[in-house]
C-alpha cells in the first residue's frame, strides 16, 4: 500500500493501527484475512474489496456501501446465510490479482450516521463489514482472526501512473482498463489535437506515450490546447513535446518526448511502438508514415481537418478519423487527399480548440473499440463530422 496514502489518512491508520491487513490494488481498497463461517459450518478466511476515494493524498467519505467479497457465501451460526447481507453472486476479475465471488450492499444504521446511514469514512465500513460477516466465527472461536490474520509479503504495484486512479475502481471497470497495460502509444504531431490526444491517452494505464514534434509552442497554440498555459512558459518557447512531457508527467509515469520530425531518416524510432496516432498537418508525411507503419504491421488513426471561411463570414469544412491496419488501409489515400492539396486554398490553417478536441476524442473512442474497451458494432474504416450539419457519416468495408 502507498505510504503516504496511510501517513496521510487517519481512518486508514485506525484501521492498521488494530491490526487490519490491508494493500490497495488498482484503486481498490483490499482488505485481507476476514474469518467467516460457510454452508458447511467451516471457518474460513475471505477478502473485501471497496473502491477507494481519494483526493490527493488522503482518503475521503467513500463513494457508497458496496463492497465485493472473494470467498464462499458468509453465514450465520446455524450455517444460514446472513440476511443483513444483500448480496448476488458474481464471477468479476476487479483488478488485476482479485476474482470476486458475491457484491455486497450493507448498509450502515440510519441511527448511527445520520441522516442517510452513510459511511462517514473508510474506518466505519471497513468495521461494519468485518463486524457484520466475521461475528459468527468469532463467536464460535474467539481466536479465529489471530489465527489466520498474518501479514502480506507484497510486491508493490507497478502503475504507470504518479497516484491511484480511483475514477476506474469507482465505476467498476478496473478489469475493462487492464487491455491498456503495457501498451507503447505513439502521438506524432503535438498540434491542437495532438495535444488533445495525449491528454485523453495521459488518463489511461499504457506502459508508456511517445510524443514526436520538432516545433515549439507560441501564442496560437495556447488557444486550441486543453488547459492554460502561463504567459511565463510561453516566453520560453520550449518545444511542444517537452512542454507537454512535463505537464502530463505529473500525473502519467511514462511519457517519453522526442523533438524530432518523423521521416525516412528515423522511422526506425517507431518500431517497438504497439499504437499510432497521426495528427499531423503534411499529407505527404502521413502518408509516408502511414506506408511504413503498415509495413511494420503498427496499428494507428489517422485525423485531420478542413476549415474555411464562408462567403456569409461563417466557418465550415469537416473533419475526419481514419484506422489503419495491414488489413485495412486502401481507404486512406482516399481520406487523406493528395499531396497538391497542401497548396490548395482549402488547405487553410484555421483550427478551433473544440473541432481539435472533438477529432481526438473520436479518434481515442475508435482507438478504444479496437482494443475491445468500447463496445463496436458497425467496425468502420473512417468517419467524417461535418460542422454545418452536425453530422458523423460513418463509412464500412465494402464487401467485395
Amino acid at each position: 500500500m502507498y505510504a503516504a496514502l496511510i501517513n496521510h489518512s487517519f481512518d486508514l491508520q485506525r484501521l492498521q493501527a488494530e491490526g487490519f491487513v490491508m494493500e490497495v490494488c488498482d484503486g481498490w481498497l483490499v482488505i485481507h484475512h476476514i474469518p467467516y463461517i460457510n454452508t458447511a459450518r467451516e471457518m474460513k478466511d475471505g477478502t473485501l474489496l471497496m473502491s477507494l476515494s481519494i483526493s490527493g493524498d488522503h482518503t475521503i467519505r467513500p463513494n457508497d456501501h458496496t463492497a465485493y467479497w472473494v470467498g464462499e457465501q458468509p453465514c450465520d451460526v446455524i450455517s444460514k446465510p446472513l440476511p443483513s447481507l444483500v448480496n448476488s453472486a458474481v464471477q468479476k476479475l476487479v483488478c488485476q490479482r482479485f476474482k470476486v465471488n458475491f457484491y455486497f450492499s450493507c448498509h450502515a444504521e440510519k441511527e448511527e450516521f445520520p441522516p442517510n446511514g452513510d459511511y462517514p469514512d473508510y474506518y466505519e465500513k471497513v468495521k461494519h463489514y468485518f463486524d457484520t460477516i466475521a461475528a459468527p466465527a468469532l463467536c464460535l472461536d474467539s481466536e479465529a482472526w489471530n489465527l489466520i490474520n498474518k501479514p502480506l509479503n507484497t510486491v508493490p504495484e507497478d502503475s504507470p501512473f504518479c497516484y491511484m486512479d480511483t475514477n476506474a475502481s469507482r465505476a467498476k471497470i478496473t478489469g475493462l482498463c487492464n487491455k491498456f497495460k503495457g501498451l507503447k502509444i505513439g502521438i506524432i504531431g503535438l498540434g491542437g489535437t495532438g495535444s488533445y490526444l495525449l491528454d485523453q491517452i495521459a488518463k489511461t494505464p499504457v506502459g508508456e506515450i511517445h510524443l514526436f514534434d520538432e516545433d515549439v509552442i507560441n501564442n496560437h497554440n495556447a488557444f486550441r490546447a486543453p488547459g492554460a498555459m502561463s504567459e511565463a512558459d510561453l516566453s520560453k518557447t520550449p518545444k511542444k513535446v517537452d512542454y507537454y512531457a512535463h505537464i502530463y508527467s505529473n500525473m502519467h509515469k511514462g511519457i517519453i518526448p522526442h523533438a524530432v520530425m518523423v521521416n525516412s531518416d528515423n522511422f526506425s524510432i517507431l518500431d517497438t511502438l504497439d499504437f499510432v496516432f497521426l495528427s499531423l498537418d503534411s499529407v505527404s508525411a502521413k502518408k509516408q508514415i502511414a506506408g511504413y507503419l503498415i509495413d511494420k504491421h503498427i496499428h494507428f488513426i489517422d485525423s485531420g481537418m478542413g476549415i474555411d471561411q464562408n462567403p456569409d463570414g461563417k466557418l465550415s469544412g469537416m473533419l475526419h478519423v481514419a484506422i489503419g491496419t495491414p488489413d485495412h488501409y486502401q481507404h486512406l489515400s482516399q481520406i487523406m487527399g493528395s499531396e497538391d492539396a497542401e497548396k490548395d486554398e482549402y488547405a487553410t490553417d484555421i483550427q478551433i480548440a473544440e473541432l481539435n478536441a472533438l477529432a481526438a476524442n473520436l479518434s481515442v473512442i475508435q482507438w478504444k473499440k479496437m482494443l475491445g474497451f468500447y463496445a463496436d458494432i458497425s467496425h468502420e474504416l473512417y468517419s467524417v463530422y461535418t460542422v454545418n450539419s452536425n453530422d458523423i457519416a460513418h463509412y464500412e468495408e465494402k464487401e467485395t
